[in-house]
């Protein structure tokens, strides 16, 4: 029985390879030696390097979005707050690509499995913007509505620019994307939806 303390070695084994050697470099053989186990053995927990990457992702992607919601709390305003939290979690993503050396065919195999394992994560992201958007709607800042459609709705186009841009045959590799474009293009949709939620003041009545 595959228990959770050695599933959890695995997985840190993992990430310091990943980290050491870039994900097409990495072999199970290596994540198996630095635990000490065969890689036969390796196999009875995960059934492919990929699985265990996507799981390392995840894990991590846990952790700094606890610290990113708490930063984008700190911001002024609900579409600021937004605005930040879609823009840091986009470097992120950048971050990632960097560090484990990750190429477009990569990327473009791993995305379905990734999106599977990363929905616990997703449906805590789309809780939290909508506790902004609630509580934007309570200060008066965001038009009244149905909040968890609106944050799904957000990070739905959010995905989508990143998606489209790294799907693009075009691009080789991942160093190729203007990530500086997709953060603005990102900005610049969201803030059509938040600009199209924001009440507009009444008109003061002529004497």
């Amino acid at each position: 029985m595959a228990t959770p303390e050695k599933r959890q070695q695995i997985l840190n084994a993992a990430s310091e390879c990943l980290a050491r050697y870039g994900y097409d470099k990495t072999t199970m053989d290596d994540i198996a030696r630095r635990i000490g186990l065969n890689k036969t053995s390796l196999y009875y927990y995960y059934r492919n390097k990929e699985s265990i990457f996507i799981e390392v992702i995840v894990q991590e992607a846990k952790t700094f979005l606890d610290a990113l919601q708490a930063k984008a709390i700190k911001s002024r305003g609900c579409k600021n707050q937004i605005l930040t939290y879609l823009t840091e979690r986009f470097r992120y993503y950048q971050h990632v690509v960097n560090l484990h050396h990750l190429s477009m065919d990569t990327l473009r195999s791993i995305q379905p499995s990734f999106k599977a394992l990363y929905q616990t994560v997703l449906d805590r992201e789309i809780e939290f913007i909508a506790n902004l958007l609630q509580d934007g709607m309570g200060r008066g800042e965001i038009k009244p509505g149905p909040v968890l459609k609106l944050s799904r709705i957000i990070l739905t186009v959010t995905d989508a620019i990143k998606q489209t841009t790294c799907e693009d045959p075009g691009h080789d590799l991942p160093a190729t994307i203007d990530y500086s474009q997709i953060e603005k293009d990102v900005a610049y949709a969201v803030s059509l939806m938040l600009d199209g939620l924001t009440p507009k003041p009444l008109k003061e009545k002529k004497a």
